[in-house]
């Protein structure tokens, strides 16, 4: 009676160890939806970009983001920005800084879809004026949505850039709005 309870008790055990493994390993990025995702990640603009920083408020019509996904657990997927640019900005420039080797810093996808960004620069500039913003330790950037089969999934942007240069005419913190849809992969699942 003994050695049944005992191998009760280790089949339970084992059970749980093996559910708690199973969730502790589940991917935030999977495509599809029961692959656990790395590598490439990018996004093209699915609506008009806006800008407000102070006086200049400027819509930009082209933008990529595009990303290697290096890290992806339970909690988070993360990589280095590979690509990150705004075009078509009426009469204004909008360029993020780069270091010279392809990063623009890193994003980041927390379980439950929030996108966090760190160590980007851009810089602003219309009518003379130059104002230069950026995504510090852990800036919130929007949130990331699961796609379906026939839809790509979406990134919608809601964020306060803090200022990092620039005159009086520069708000600190400049606004960012709008969404982009995912283009690689897809279909792309958000846990």
């Amino acid at each position: 009676m003994m050695k049944i309870q005992t191998v009760g008790v280790a089949l339970v055990m084992a059970l749980a160890l093996a559910a708690f493994a199973g969730s502790a390993s589940a991917a935030v990025l999977t495509s599809p939806k029961e692959g656990e995702y790395t590598g490439e990640l990018t996004f093209s603009r699915d609506s008009s970009l806006y800008i407000k920083a102070g006086f200049a408020e400027i819509t930009c019509t082209i933008s990529t983001i595009a990303l290697i996904v290096e890290t992806n657990t339970a909690t988070r997927a993360a990589g280095r920005m590979s690509d990150f640019i705004f075009g078509l900005c009426g009469n204004s420039s909008v360029v993020v800084f780069s270091d010279g080797t392809n990063h623009y810093g890193t994003l980041e996808v927390q379980s439950g879809g929030t996108v966090v960004g760190s160590g980007f620069e851009v810089t602003v500039a219309t009518v003379g004026t130059s104002c230069v913003y950026g995504g510090g330790a852990g800036t919130k950037l929007g949130t990331l949505k699961s796609g379906s089969t026939t839809t790509d999934a979406t990134l919608t942007i809601s964020a306060s850039l803090p200022k990092i240069s620039g005159g009086f005419l520069c708000a600190n913190p400049a606004t960012w709005t709008g969404s982009y849809w995912a283009t690689k992969p897809t279909p792309l699942s958000v846990d």
